[in-house]
């Protein structure tokens, strides 16, 4: 997709800098995962105080900046000097609108060429390796790797694109999305679904416009995760999974979410978008953790509490809604107690 073309998608756009830009443009990046001649999106000082030190990485791979209109202005001479060396700029007066707008091409590239009707070992290009079993009503797209030892049972869908290691067991009726990637020794309960949309969206003229997902999700070694549970795929880049991580039944990961190593998420445990767990963090049964949470390594949230934002330290022990500090939230519930015993003597 050439500059030009993307100018005809989103009327929004005005290129500020190399508007005659000729090279191909592949993709959209995240901040964290940059990709030769692609574009990124950034909204304010937040973005761009994390893009800032992948500056020369970006400029080396030729990628391209959509920056929001208003905060382009207010920008500090040093700071537009710095991304000069970008290989064109352009600016939006709708940056929600923009992404939302731009999603939509990008991934009908990325996914126009995928078959999700013809069995991948029909069409001769699947990799399987000789030792894994993949039972009957299996369905298994094109260009799958399937490690020695995996076991596939019966009304799974592992559609293209999709990586799976060895001796990693997927039960029944599972779903795996394309460009997702299972690593060694996983255990995946029947229901799960890996890789679906991210649930995100941006309200505009009283429609809610859907931002269109291509990231996947990768999942590292050694994970078990639970009957029904969904881990949706990240919108430019992975959701990842650490190694060692336990997921019980019904829980849901969302969009870009990073989750540490040897986790522990109880059941019906809710994640929302772009949320990172350190290592070893264990979510009760019933908790919530917002949008863009950080959990430092190793704490502890205590069953249906609501984390709802914030970066919070390594070793962290929460309670309640909104949620706090452990021994705070008990100490209230303990007053609340001795006030209602109070009263009803009264």
């Amino acid at each position: 997709m050439k500059l030009s073309d993307v100018l005809k998608f989103d009327t929004n756009l005005k290129i500020v800098m190399n508007p005659e830009w000729p090279e191909e443009i592949l993709a959209i990046s995240a901040l964290e995962s940059l990709t030769q001649n692609s574009l990124v999106f950034i909204k304010n000082g937040k973005f761009l105080t994390k893009f800032l030190p992948e500056l020369t990485k970006a400029s080396a791979l030729k990628v391209g900046l959509i920056v929001d209109e208003k905060f382009y202005q207010l920008m500090n001479q040093e700071d537009r000097k710095q991304l000069e060396s970008l290989a064109w700029i352009a600016t939006t007066s709708n940056i929600a609108l923009s992404l939302t707008v731009l999603s939509k091409p990008f991934y009908d590239v990325k996914f126009a060429q995928i078959n999700v009707q013809v069995d991948g070992r029909q069409m001769g290009t699947t990799d399987i390796d000789p030792t894994a079993r993949i039972s009957q009503n299996v369905f298994i797209g094109e260009h799958v790797k399937i490690g020695a030892h995996v076991e596939v049972m019966p009304g799974s869908v592992i559609m293209p694109n999709v990586t799976i290691s060895e001796n990693t067991k997927i039960f029944s009726n599972v779903t795996v999305y394309p460009f997702t990637s299972i690593g060694k020794n996983c255990r995946i309960h029947s229901g799960v679904v890996i890789g679906s949309d991210g649930f995100g969206y941006t309200f505009h003229q009283g429609q809610h416009k859907k931002i269109w997902h291509m990231g996947g999700v990768n999942i590292h070694d050694d994970v078990e995760i639970g009957s029904n549970s969904s881990i949706d795929m990240g919108t430019f880049s992975p959701t990842v999974i650490g190694a060692g991580t336990r997921i019980d039944n019904l829980v849901q990961v969302a969009h870009n979410c990073k989750i540490g190593k040897g986790c522990v998420l109880c059941g019906q445990v809710g994640i929302a978008g772009s949320a990172t767990l350190e290592d070893y963090v264990v979510l009760g049964g019933q908790a919530a953790i917002g949008p863009d949470v950080h959990i430092g390594m190793g704490s502890q949230i205590a069953g249906g509490a609501k984390v709802t934002d914030g970066t919070w330290p390594a070793g962290s022990k929460l309670g309640g809604h909104p949620a706090r500090d452990l021994k705070e939230w008990l100490k209230g519930l303990a007053y609340l107690r001795k006030m209602s015993l109070n009263e009803s003597k009264n």
